[in-house]
């Protein structure tokens, strides 16, 4: 509550007259000074009070010797989308060498986002070593930092140094989800609703013949195509369906992406020609048989079937032996497979002679 004292101007007070309405306004005048003076609110120190406290922190301290040894992790209740900061800090008295932990170690359940090592400090005669590992969470829940050892030798005496071991203990850190307690439950689930009648399945008569009626029209329908085609599309001889693979295959260009291929290929076409056209089964046969079985056949001049055995041998080379052929043997070798297409003249030709 606002006390507001009020005081005469000077003047008027001490056997002075004025007159009534005077003396009413200067009162209100002074009145008011007084009230914005006495009655305004006191300004807080929100630097201090308002001041957001810093997350508690999960901490383990232990000491050994001239070894002090803290580890923490801060904030000590993370949650699934935080990147929480562990810090160890080691503080070492005059003449001991100590032997930091290897990088990552212990830290359980956390990836390591970003680490941070300070330069060391010198406080009293002692030096503050420190590492700073900014982790990420994999998972909700209790997360545990297995202990972290800390190695040191004390080279203060005067005799052999004392190697030592200081560890730290686990750090135990409740992981939750950023949803807290607005997290979905099983509990809220409704239970299952009772099961539907099924509608009375067709009739099977009626599938049955509406599967026979799809064959039946399908049956027809390949059969005109059939029909169809094989009379708008005259049957290719041998030769014409060799001259098309050949195209296809140079459409192709194997021999630039794979040599060997581009051989089999090559040497496939001819096998299949000499096939539809002899009745021979080439494609079956190693070179050896298949060459016997065309000089059985008799089906060509020896002169063609010894360049056919050449032709053979020399691709079985790169097909099988790795031989790398020139331009001009691939060149040739084309040509010859052009040539033994169109054997049936040659052979007439000789024949005729």
């Amino acid at each position: 509550m606002c006390r507001c004292g009020f005081e005469w101007p000077v003047g008027v007070r001490k056997g002075r007259r004025v007159s009534a309405w005077a003396g009413v306004v200067l009162w209100l005048v002074t009145a008011a000074g007084s009230l914005q003076n006495g009655c305004a609110p006191r300004a807080e120190n929100l630097s201090q009070d308002g001041a957001e406290e810093e997350p508690a922190a999960v901490v383990s301290r232990v000491e050994r010797g001239p070894v002090h040894f803290d580890v923490s992790l801060r904030p000590g209740s993370p949650r699934l989308s935080d990147e929480p900061v562990l810090t160890l800090t080691i503080r070492a008295a005059a003449g001991v060498e100590v032997e930091k932990p290897p990088f990552g170690e212990a830290v359980g359940d956390f990836l390591v986002r970003d680490f941070h090592e300070p330069l060391p400090e010198k406080q009293e005669q002692a030096t503050i070593l420190r590492q700073q590992y900014t982790l990420e969470p994999v998972r909700a829940g209790t997360l545990v930092i297995d202990p972290i050892t800390v190695k040191f030798v004390d080279r203060r005496t005067s005799g052999s140094p004392s190697r030592h071991q200081i560890q730290s203990e686990a750090l135990t850190v409740e992981v939750s989800t950023v949803l807290g307690d607005d997290a979905p439950s099983l509990s809220g689930l409704r239970p299952a609703a009772s099961p539907l009648a099924l509608p009375p399945p067709p009739s099977r008569r009626w599938v049955w013949a509406s599967l026979i009626a799809v064959a039946l029209g399908a049956v027809a329908m390949t059969a005109f195509w059939w029909r169809k085609r094989k009379v708008s599309e005259p049957e290719l001889s041998p030769a014409e369906l060799a001259w098309l693979e050949l195209e296809h295959l140079v459409a192709a260009d194997l021999a630039t992406a794979d040599i060997k291929a581009y051989y089999s290929e090559l040497t496939g076409v001819v096998r299949r020609f000499i096939e539809r056209s002899t009745g021979i089964r080439a494609p079956e046969q190693t070179t050896e048989e298949f060459l016997q079985a065309i000089a059985r056949d008799h089906s060509f001049a020896a002169s063609s079937s010894q360049r056919l055995a050449a032709f053979l041998q020399s691709a079985d080379l790169v097909k099988f032996a790795g031989y790398q052929p020139a331009n001009q043997d691939i060149e040739e070798s084309f040509t010859r497979a052009q040539q033994f297409i169109g054997l049936e003249r040659e052979v007439e030709t000789e024949a005729a002679v």
